[in-house]
């Protein structure tokens, strides 16, 4: 595996042609969530998390997160959540977070 994470500040220039080769892919059908927002990581139960920047990862564009309760066998893997320990999804491992659902 290519392991190529670039870290962002700001979103690439992207699309959401999953077959493209020339442009960073997102891979969900809602727009790249804003630094700051909530969203639902799907995958593995991660969980709420805060967005706070964005990475690229062989070819596709994801978001770095803050989960903000992550299960207890993922701060066993990984150590506690924060800036420094950070939780990389992709757009097809998460969804944006609804005014109807809680904080956290």
């Amino acid at each position: 595996m290519n392991n190529d994470l670039q870290r962002h500040e700001t979103v690439p220039p992207y699309t959401r042609n999953l077959a493209a080769t020339d442009q960073l892919k997102w891979s969900a059908e809602f727009e790249v969530p804003a630094i700051g927002a909530d969203i639902l990581i799907s995958i593995n139960s991660i969980g709420r998390a805060k967005v706070v920047g964005y990475a690229t990862q062989d070819g596709y564009l994801g978001v770095m997160t803050v989960p903000y309760s992550p299960p207890a066998w993922w701060v066993r893997q990984n150590g506690p959540p924060g800036l420094g320990n950070l939780a990389l999804a992709f757009g097809a491992e998460i969804s944006p977070v609804t005014s109807k659902e809680k904080t956290p």
